[in-house]
């Protein structure tokens, strides 16, 4: 039996530990972005994102609810928001 390249034992491995490398950066670069500049919602919405995707719900939601108090109608927080009240078996109608 070849083994080539891709087909190694431990490539399955290693592709987890690029992409744990690759989201630990991503959060490490926005976390930052954010301590220099917390009113940048754009960045405050990629963060929240990034932790709903991590099952991070509970820290997703404070970054919803952050980007809610500047833009109360931002359609992006108010999903994400809402998104993360149901994963935490939280009301819909909670408050803001």
């Amino acid at each position: 039996m070849t083994i080539k390249n891709g087909d190694a034992p431990d490539s399955k491995l290693g592709a987890v530990r690029r992409s744990t490398h690759d989201w630990l950066t991503r959060l490490t670069h926005l976390s930052d972005t954010l301590l220099h500049c917390p009113a940048d919602i754009a960045t405050r919405c990629e963060l929240a994102m990034l932790l709903e995707d991590l099952g991070q719900h509970e820290e997703a939601l404070v970054n919803w609810k952050a980007v809610l108090t500047s833009e109360p109608n931002n359609l992006v927080a108010r999903e994400g928001a809402a998104r993360c009240r149901r994963w935490l078996g939280r009301s819909l109608q909670s408050p803001i």
